[in-house]
């Protein structure tokens, strides 16, 4: 019996109520290769990275927000190509951040369509975790 002034979370209830919701799982980040094929990149949204994972990365220290973007990507190999070979921009990570957070339904008043350059399709649902952290590039 919990007390009056306290709030119980059951983890494994609210991760199957949030499984439930049909939001936006995954961001696929489409790029052409060093041979001109499209490869994907893809990210969870930004709700779903693991913690255990940004601990990890802080702990190895250097650039903290890419590290935790290598170990989160599918497959991670295709973030270091995202970055090398399709020369990724500050200003084309933050939108792709903003793309996993907005996509997870974090920012209030945005639609999953509302940018042109998103495009929604289901993926894998995995067990989620909740991030508090900012990322910035």
């Amino acid at each position: 019996m919990s007390k009056p002034n306290r709030k119980v979370v059951r983890l494994q209830q609210m991760r199957a109520q949030r499984a439930n919701v049909a939001k936006t799982q995954f961001v696929d980040v489409v790029f052409e290769n060093a041979d001109g094929v499209e490869e994907t990149c893809t990210f969870p949204v930004q709700d779903n990275w693991p913690l255990e994972v940004i601990e990890e990365v802080e702990e190895k220290g250097g650039n903290a927000n890419l590290n935790v973007l290598r170990s989160i990507a599918t497959p991670p190999e295709a973030f270091d190509r995202l970055v090398k070979v399709a020369h990724l921009t500050v200003g084309e990570l933050k939108e792709i951040i903003e793309e996993m957070d907005g996509e997870a339904g974090t920012t209030q008043g945005e639609d999953s369509g509302s940018s042109t350059s998103s495009e929604s399709t289901q993926g894998p649902s995995a067990p989620t975790s909740s991030a508090t952290t900012p990322v910035a590039a």
